[in-house]
């Protein structure tokens, strides 16, 4: 049983006042309004100081400038090239996440986990000799199937094209683990910075390589090219503490279970046997709508719920997605520490809670309108599917700390049925808005209801759960 301690951290600096006292108190010349500021300003300072709030910063920063050039360039780009050409490159895209999510089995998920640096560096090489040997077996399906490949996910472009598949397999497997390593090293500025580079010189070389030829060749190999250079990028920031000649020795029982791959693989097996799938399930979970609208609704409700989709997950992919390592490498520092966890998964739920009200909150309440404005008077509907779209995604918003923590807690297992019932669950909802009472936004609200309310269980069950369970060995 893991136990924490009773006493909470002291955040407070040295030699720094903690100003704790009422800011209308007091009997100084100073007025109301200046004490309260002066208060602020301390309380502020305190809180930027904190290392998981400035690393939480400066990952969610680093995401959404990235974010921020996509759409900057997005105009240009879908001028040149036209929808052939992206649509092509997005039946592609989608054939290879359907490997690439877990090319690495997950392994790489879970270096920020181990006490010691021998057994991180173990799952980082176990990582990549796994996604080596599944992009090599994509070679072999690619190489031989490529042209049924092609007609059965309807690829349009040429299909040796698909020949790119098992190197974007291998290089998106990469760059999970590398990743983890540098975050847990503590290199978010890093990060952020090979983020901003990598949306730069992809966007950028697709608006010069369109104005000379806007094909799919070319949008698909500037694809490629961009996560070399990200997983090049990766490497040379993780390369100087992976192969550290510097670092302490460990003891003769540590190097012995870390110099084994076979023991670590062990050890992590929880990843590979359920991370792994659950993370395919839940990538899977949000494809539902869009293939049972396309059969029972038509083509048009697929149409406003991928915009709808795409707008409000925006806060998850811009601060959620970019803090959840954060979060995971925190949790996991205090379980070595053999602190408390309820504390700061309450803190960091608190937090997103606070930060995700405004953008959640205002689709919710005039995203009708709000899409009518920006897209058109005829993507009404999808801010009506956003509106209620908005539920599920605030509560997937706020479940970030809690869902890191599920590794920590030993619970992938029963995450993966999670997803399983609630996938399922789901998809009924959905099917029975549609077929019963016959109207889309019926099953949109279903749908959302469904899924904000299986989240809600999971964030209060882990909560319930953090200080008194820990992983198995």
């Amino acid at each position: 049983m893991w136990r924490g301690n009773s006493h909470s951290a002291d955040l407070s600096h040295p030699g720094q006042p903690v100003l704790e006292q009422n800011p209308f108190s007091g009997s100084d010349e100073a007025g109301p309004l200046k004490r309260l500021a002066l208060w602020g300003s301390a309380h502020f300072r305190n809180l930027k100081d904190q290392p998981f709030i400035r690393n939480a910063s400066v990952a969610v920063g680093g995401a959404a400038t990235a974010q921020f050039i996509t759409i900057a360039f997005s105009p240009l780009i879908t001028r040149l090239y036209g929808p052939e050409a992206f649509g092509a490159v997005g039946v592609f895209t989608a054939t290879v996440l359907i490997i690439a999510s877990f090319a690495d089995l997950m392994y790489g998920t879970a270096i920020v986990l181990p006490p010691t640096e021998a057994e991180a560096r173990s799952l980082l090489k176990l990582s990549a000799i796994v996604c080596l040997a599944i992009s090599l077996l994509s070679l072999l399906g690619f190489g031989i199937y490529r042209q049924e490949i092609a007609d059965a996910v309807g690829f349009s472009a040429s299909p040796e094209l698909l020949l790119f598949a098992p190197l974007m397999i291998l290089l998106s497997g990469l760059c999970q683990p590398l990743h983890h390593w540098l975050y847990r090293q503590g290199k978010f500025n890093e990060i952020s910075r090979i983020n901003i580079v990598e949306a730069l010189a992809n966007n950028a070389s697709k608006v010069m390589f369109g104005v000379v030829a806007a094909t799919t060749p070319v949008l698909l190999i500037l694809g490629v090219a961009s996560k070399i250079l990200q997983t090049v990028l990766l490497w040379l920031r993780a390369r100087p503490t992976v192969m550290r000649k510097d670092a302490p020795a460990p003891s003769a029982e540590e190097s012995d279970e870390a110099a084994s791959l076979s023991s670590v693989a062990y050890r992590y097996r929880d990843f590979p046997l359920f991370r792994a799938p659950q993370k395919w399930l839940k990538d899977l979970s949000f494809s539902i709508p869009s293939l049972m609208f396309a059969s029972l609704l038509g083509p048009a409700a697929v149409g406003f719920y991928l915009l709808s989709t795409r707008v409000i997950h925006l806060p998850n992919t811009v601060i959620a997605e970019a803090a959840g390592p954060v979060f995971l490498a925190r949790i996991a520092k205090a379980t070595h520490q053999s602190q408390s966890l309820r504390p700061i998964l309450l803190k960091g739920s608190l937090g997103l809670a606070a930060i995700g009200l405004l953008p959640f909150g205002l689709v919710a309440l005039v995203g009708p309108s709000l899409f009518a404005l920006v897209f058109g008077a005829e993507w009404a509907i999808a801010g009506e599917y956003a509106r209620w779209l908005s539920l599920s995604s605030y509560l997937s918003f706020i479940a970030v700390p809690t869902l890191s923590a599920v590794p920590l807690m030993g619970l992938q297992g029963h995450l993966l049925v999670y997803e399983l019932v609630t996938a399922a669950i789901r998809a009924g909802a959905l099917a029975f808005g549609a077929l019963y009472f016959g109207g889309d936004v019926v099953a949109i609200a279903l749908f959302s209801i469904v899924g904000a309310s299986a989240t809600l269980a999971q964030i209060v069950l882990c909560l319930a759960l953090c200080n008194s369970r820990v992983r198995s060995g």
